[in-house]
């Protein structure tokens, strides 16, 4: 039976604080050097146990770069992170009892996740995975690499926003998805309408609009404009996500109308690899990323 498997992804800029104020950061010189040293130590044949891989820690648990290659075609970095967890799952048949997988005192079960940096525009683009390692853990690793290196102190990653949101969101040609979190006198309005009286104890109503999965589904269009005329200004709502189309032969894409993270999505599957390849994560972030001109994330931020 095929699987299939979201994956989200961010996008940030390191930066590092100067006397003249914040500074982007060019990472390609120290990246090099961890490279060119994975390079080496994998070349030895009788390296059998990886000891030479960074590895530092992270919220009392032990993570690691597990590699780092450079793509020869487009100079894109890809770094593959693991957080290494002390939670052994169970392994079962469908109908069998289940067994705690055997681990000795020095193994782990990893957890990885993949960056793809570009050293041209100075852009990671960071997976997002359930129990992975995520921006914080990948900067804390970065940041330790930057000071052993006496490259830069004061080093962050600063996520990139999308100031256009709200206009990008009212000239979508096709809406799939609206999310929505809604507080306060807003919630209580909203169940008001629904139930034809106040009702108390509420603290806040999640609401979701959807179309099926059918490529051509889309929702009313008057009907989207109105969701978006009440709420995109409404300091009650707390969480207001969509996914439309801004042309129609244009991707789906996630638009955050709170928070304005430049998001991205895209759907795995997979018929007999219980977990994701790198490799395909990698392949797919990069197709994401230089996908065109016009829908491409590498243009698309250059152009905010």
């Amino acid at each position: 039976m095929a699987k299939a498997k979201k994956v989200g992804f961010n996008f940030f800029r390191p930066y590092i604080k100067t006397d003249k104020g914040d500074a982007i950061i060019n990472l390609k010189p120290v990246l090099d050097l961890v490279k060119e040293k994975y390079e080496v130590e994998k070349g030895k044949l009788d390296d059998t146990k990886g000891e030479w891989k960074y590895v530092y820690d992270y919220k009392g648990e032990p993570a690691r770069l597990s590699d780092i290659t450079v793509d020869p075609g487009n100079g894109f970095y890809h770094l593959i992170f693991e957080r290494l967890d002390y939670v052994v799952p169970n392994y079962t048949t469908l109908h069998g009892d289940s067994k705690a997988i055997e681990l000795e005192d020095d193994e782990y079960i990893g957890r990885e996740v993949s960056v793809l940096y570009d050293p041209e525009d100075h852009i990671m683009m960071i997976q997002r995975n359930k129990d992975s390692l995520g921006p914080t853990g990948i900067e804390i690793f970065l940041r330790t690499l930057l000071v052993k290196s006496d490259t830069a102190k004061n080093f962050e990653l600063v996520i990139i926003t999308d100031s256009t949101a709200k206009k990008r969101a009212f000239n979508q040609k096709a809406y799939r998805k609206f999310q929505l979190k809604i507080t306060g006198a807003a919630a209580d309005g909203l169940v008001e309408k629904l139930r034809g009286s106040k009702v108390d104890g509420i603290d806040s109503v999640e609401i979701t609009f959807s179309t099926s999965s059918k490529k051509k589904d889309k929702l009313d269009d008057d009907f989207s404009k109105s969701i978006l005329d009440e709420y995109v200004e409404n300091k009650d709502v707390k969480k207001f996500k969509i996914r439309a189309r801004e042309e129609d032969d244009s991707i789906i894409e996630p638009i955050d109308l709170i928070d304005h993270k430049l998001l991205a999505y895209t759907v795995f599957r997979f018929d007999k690899d219980r977990s994701l390849n790198p490799v395909s994560v990698f392949e797919e972030m990069t197709r994401i990323y230089t996908l065109d001109e016009r829908g491409g994330f590498k243009n698309k931020i250059k152009r905010m």
